[in-house]
């Protein structure tokens, strides 16, 4: 009998709030369903402290995988959430990238050792819409 009850606590779905303090709490956790995300804020936040660490990559392409393994964390959470979502995508990166890596590649195009300078410009560009992107999340935060 002890079997049958000593793992119901473990079967709880816990929330984020309840889960604040642990700073591993990611979207992939989301939506391997360790936590379950009650609103827009809240995914929000997770999605900001995802970002962020991604933004610590130092390696061009881990910081693109990164980029990537959290589009598809955030599509894969999508489809799970509760809710509408409207404050959370990557358009506005897409639109701010694209200009800026234009820049960065003509800038560097005549360079002597162009392609070393080329991958450092890519890094920036990239690094770039993704600060920016993160600018804007916290900005409607701060609107809130």
């Amino acid at each position: 009998m002890e079997g049958s009850y000593g793992s119901l606590g473990l079967r709880m779905k816990r929330t984020y709030r309840t889960n604040e303090a642990n700073e591993l709490l990611t979207l992939k956790d989301f939506v391997e369903h360790k936590f379950m995300i009650k609103d827009q804020d809240e995914l929000k936040r997770i999605f900001v402290k995802d970002l962020k660490r991604v933004l610590l990559k130092e390696n061009l392409f881990d910081l693109i995988q990164g980029f990537f393994d959290l589009e598809t964390d955030l599509g894969n959470a999508f489809e799970q959430l509760d809710f509408e979502v409207s404050l959370v995508n990557f358009d506005e990166f897409y639109k701010n990238l694209s200009p800026v890596l234009m820049r960065s590649l003509l800038e560097n195009a005549n360079q002597p050792d162009n392609a070393a300078m080329i991958l450092k410009s890519i890094k920036e560009a990239l690094r770039i819409a993704l600060e920016e992107e993160l600018v804007q999340l916290e900005d409607i935060g701060a609107e809130s």
